[in-house]
């Protein structure tokens, strides 16, 4: 529809006009009225309209002083003038001001009527004429920055600032932000081309950016205004709506700000740096110079991770076999942690992910029998960890397919009570274990609990905690540490107390233990 504002200080006469034509099946709505100059020129900047109609002459300023100020803002408005009686002075000085025909009133149904036909097919075909200008200016201001970009280009970026010039491209800081489209295999171009249509336009209506294509990505080059945060979060939507409204998912990642056209390449240069180390970050939107990668603690040296995989993959297993699901995520994420810092590539990370759930599922699977018909349907679930696009996700999802592996185990209630009996007994031997506590962590009484585990393990509870403790301090003393410090470190703060139990357990004591073992 093409907007009308129609100006005359008798309100019948722009009552009448509005309601003398079937305006919308003409293409036309009548969007406001005016009574004078002032509120016109108000109307004018509120509507931005496409015709007005004005009335030559009406108290204060009149028609004529009202188009001289509108030619001056907008040479390309429609004006008809309204008068109320023929004028041919007025009308010659209308004209030079470029008006496009002249009414008397009354006004005649017909003649505005057919007015308003050819004017419909004007404009028309003048939007036709800037869609096109449009749609040449962007591919020509895109080709620029291709040329800008691309290995071995045919210009130097210094012999582009002259069409830079002209295309407006010559701005205060410059910024590539490149965007990795997730196709399905065998996918065709149509959804890239959607996307990138529709990012074309709407970034070129706003002036955020040029738009282009990059080898097998979309990018952007980013205006000034739009590095910053609050702009920034406002262009990451418009491309993630762009994306998903064509099914998809997408990667995004910004390079470097710089300063001058010449720099632009080395933007881009870090924003594919950083799009091809995009798993290793946690960042929902846009990956930039600010992003941080996920921390690994220390460097560990590739040799090293197998012998530090080993005691995760064990408490994982232990984990899933007794129900302790809670402690899966750290443990999946420890492993992750052992990787990165070994400086394991993306697809390193997922294949050792993949060895590592497929090992658990195995080894539980010849110990449950009733997980069998469940293993059987989990490869695909088990292929789904190479697709995952950020260690998170992916972590995540082996999290939810062991939990799930697990649950699948049929327990009795009294020997997973056990097994997590057990479990902390390994895991805090050291500590001041007592039964009380452990009973009130489990809701039984001391009594009965200490009776389920005497006939699960045919000691009593203490007893089995001493075992343990004496049990590592013959590894330490083996290691060479003194009595006193392989006491301390399982849990005896009395060095006499240690002996006497040691002795016990043994048949001998600590030195005689070290003296027959150095032999």
């Amino acid at each position: 529809m093409y907007s009308v504002l129609i100006v005359d200080d008798e309100l019948a006469i722009r009552e009448g006009l509005a309601t003398l034509l079937d305006w919308e099946s003409l293409g036309y709505v009548v969007v406001d009225t005016a009574a004078n100059a002032i509120e016109a020129k108000h109307k004018y900047e509120l509507h931005s309209p496409d015709l007005m109609i004005i009335d030559i002459r009406m108290p204060g300023r009149d028609g004529l002083e009202l188009i001289k100020e509108l030619r001056e803002d907008d040479p390309e408005l429609h004006i008809i003038i309204l008068s109320g009686y023929a004028d041919f002075s007025y009308a010659k000085r209308a004209m030079s001001l470029g008006i496009d025909n002249y009414l008397l009133k009354p006004v005649d149904e017909d003649e505005l009527h057919l007015y308003l036909t050819n004017l419909s097919a004007e404009l028309a075909a003048r939007a036709v004429y800037r869609k096109k200008d449009a749609a040449v200016k962007i591919w020509s201001r895109e080709m620029l920055v291709q040329s800008l970009l691309l290995d071995n280009g045919p210009q130097a970026p210094a012999a582009l600032e002259g069409p830079a010039m002209e295309s407006g491209l010559l701005w205060d800081s410059y910024q590539v932000v490149l965007i990795r489209l997730l196709l399905q295999d065998n996918a065709d171009n149509g959804p890239s081309t959607a996307v990138k249509t529709r990012l074309a336009a709407s970034f070129e209506e706003q002036e955020w950016g040029i738009v282009f294509s990059l080898d097998s990505y979309l990018g952007v080059l980013l205006q000034p205004s739009y590095q910053k945060e609050l702009v920034r979060q406002l262009m990451v939507r418009n491309i993630w709506e762009a994306v998903t409204a064509q099914g998809l998912e997408c990667i995004i990642t910004a390079g470097d700000m710089v300063d001058s056209l010449e720099e632009v390449p080395a933007s881009k240069e870090s924003a594919l740096a950083r799009m091809k180390e995009h798993f290793f970050y946690d960042e929902p939107g846009m990956i930039g110079p600010d992003s941080l990668k996920l921390k690994t603690g220390l460097p560990v040296k590739p040799e090293e991770v197998e012998p530090g995989l080993a005691p995760v993959t064990e408490r994982l297993y232990f984990a899933m076999d007794i129900g302790s699901l809670n402690l899966l995520p750290s443990l999946i994420q420890e492993a992750g942690a052992l990787m990165i810092a070994a400086g394991y590539s993306e697809m390193a990370v997922k294949s050792r992910y993949v060895r590592l759930v497929t090992h658990l599922m195995n080894k539980l699977s010849l110990q449950y029998r009733e997980l069998e018909l469940l293993h059987s349907r989990m490869d695909e679930q088990v292929e789904q960890i190479y697709k995952h696009t950020s260690l998170p996700k992916l972590q995540s999802h082996i999290n939810v397919l062991l939990e799930q592996y697990a649950g699948g185990i049929k327990r009795d209630d009294m020997e997973v009570l056990i097994k997590r009996m057990l479990d902390l007994i390994h895991r805090h031997y050291p500590e001041n274990l007592k039964l009380e506590t452990l009973a009130d962590v489990f809701t039984y009484s001391s009594a009965y609990l200490g009776k389920l585990f005497k006939s699960s393990t045919g000691l009593s509870f203490n007893s089995y905690l001493d075992n343990i403790r004496i049990g590592k301090a013959k590894e330490l003393l083996d290691q060479g540490y003194k009595i006193h410090q392989a006491a301390s470190e399982v849990g005896f703060s009395d060095v006499d107390y240690f002996r006497e139990k040691f002795k016990k357990i043994e048949g001998l004591s600590p030195s005689d233990y070290r003296r027959k073992n150095s032999i």
